[in-house]
Order: C-alpha cells, then structure tokens, then sequence
C-alpha cells in the first residue's frame, strides 16, 4: 500500500544540526544534517508541495536525517513558495542562491554534490541540472517523482495540478514564454540526471518521467509505489534511493 502525506509527517527525525541563511526572508534558510561517520557525499534536498507555502521543510525532515545516518551530509533546502512571496521565477532563483551557498561550505564542490528534489522540488532539481549559473560537474541530479513537464501538468486537474497557474502566474496560453523557460523538458541539462518514479503515483504521473526517458542517465519506475513511499526510510522506494547514490558516488569519485 503506498504511504501516505500524514505517514510522513508522523515519522521520527534527528533534528538539524545548524542552519544556514542564504537571504533575508524568513523561507530562506538551509538545514544541514552532519552524519557522525565519516561523509561519502554531500546532499542537497529541494522538498517538494505543490510550489505551496502550506507544505514546508518540515515533511521532510526525517527523509533527511534518515539519508545523514547513511553516512551523508545533507543540505535542505527552504525557499519562498506560493504563498509567501514565491512563484516563477521567485522560488527557483532561491534554490540557485541556496545551492551557491553550499558551495562556499568546506569541503563542499560540485563533484562531490549530488542534488535531490522531490515532487514540486524535483522540478527544481531539474532546472539546476541545466542551470549556467551553476557548475556542471555535480555528481548528479536526482528526480523523485518530479514534475519533468510543467506545461502538461498545468492541463491537469488533481489538487497539485491546478496549483501550477499559480505558481507561474498565469496558463500556458498567457505566459507562453515563462512556461517554456521553466520547464524541464525544454532544456538542455548540463549534469547527468536520473529518475525515480512509483507506477502507484496519483499525484505526478509516472510519464513525467518518462517523457526524460532519451535525455536522462537513466528513468526507474517502483513498481506500486506512491508519491511518498520515496521520503519513507522503510520502503523499496527508499532503498532504491541508496543504491541509487552509491552508485553515482563510486563513478563520480
């Protein structure tokens, strides 16, 4: 059975162990897990929600803390959303900004840096993967149920779809251009870049992954998994999860 929103948030964590700011607005921090055993990468995690100020870090926090306990510092970030002062292009110059600021950490670089985004934050994810302003040398970009195609997903109609005019500030019909520039479909990705999708998915149809299946280093559908199982620390979706980073880890090292 796929994992739900509320079993998530019902999930224990370790707390942060400090905080960076990266801004002045009150969404514009990052959270940093520190593992007590020698690292074997650094992770940034965008979390997703609909592009909506109503979900924050919070959800994610014991995805997070369970992915430090293997052993990896992680970085998550927090960023303004619709809602509280975000949107296209708003929210995405934020995680350009937050990733800039990790960057400055010791012993932080982009070849020993995976980025991770799920859902809403794996769109995200995606428009790193192709952004100039950003080093091309991550050891990858990694899509968790991510919204790959924004224009098809504005034409949806489930509680996250409708969100998508929103969060552009208008329908593809009328801000044509804003939805070409943040779309991942439409860009040219500098990093290499893998998905994860569950065929069990109601909320990101697994074809927006798919729709990356020529471009991406590699697309896996979890059979019956939901949109969540992947943030759980107990499921298939999740251990797909670490198999997935030991392995970008072993070639980018």
């Amino acid at each position: 059975m796929p994992v739900s929103y509320s079993a998530i948030t019902e999930l224990p964590y370790t707390d942060a162990d400090s905080t960076l700011d990266y801004g002045n607005e009150i969404s514009q921090f990052i959270e940093v897990w520190r593992p007590s055993e020698p690292t074997h990468g650094n992770l940034v995690f965008i979390h997703g929600g609909c592009w909506l100020s109503d979900y924050d870090i919070k959800h994610a926090r014991p995805f997070m803390s369970a992915l430090s306990k293997l052993g990896y510092q992680v970085f998550g970030i927090e960023y303004r959303r619709v809602g509280n002062g975000g949107g296209w292009p708003t929210s995405y110059q934020d995680i350009r900004s937050a990733i800039q600021q990790i960057l400055k950490e010791p012993n932080v670089t982009a070849p020993n840096t995976a980025i991770l985004g799920h859902s809403a934050g794996g769109h995200l994810a995606l428009l790193a993967a192709a952004d100039e302003q950003l080093p091309n040398t991550f050891a990858s970009i990694i899509g968790l149920a991510a919204i790959s195609d924004i224009v098809k997903y504005s034409a949806g109609s489930n509680s996250c779809e409708v969100v998508t005019e929103q969060f552009m500030g208008g329908s593809f019909q009328a801000r044509t251009e804003a939805y070409l520039a943040a779309n991942p479909v439409e860009q040219h990705f500098l990093n290499p870049v893998y998905l994860l999708h569950g065929t069990g998915d109601p909320i990101v149809d697994p074809k927006q992954s798919q729709a990356l299946i020529r471009r991406a280093q590699s697309v896996y559908l979890q059979k019956e998994a939901g949109h969540f199982d992947w943030l759980h620390p107990n499921t298939p979706a999740f251990a797909r999860v670490e198999r997935l980073l030991k392995d970008v880890f072993n070639e980018s090292n």
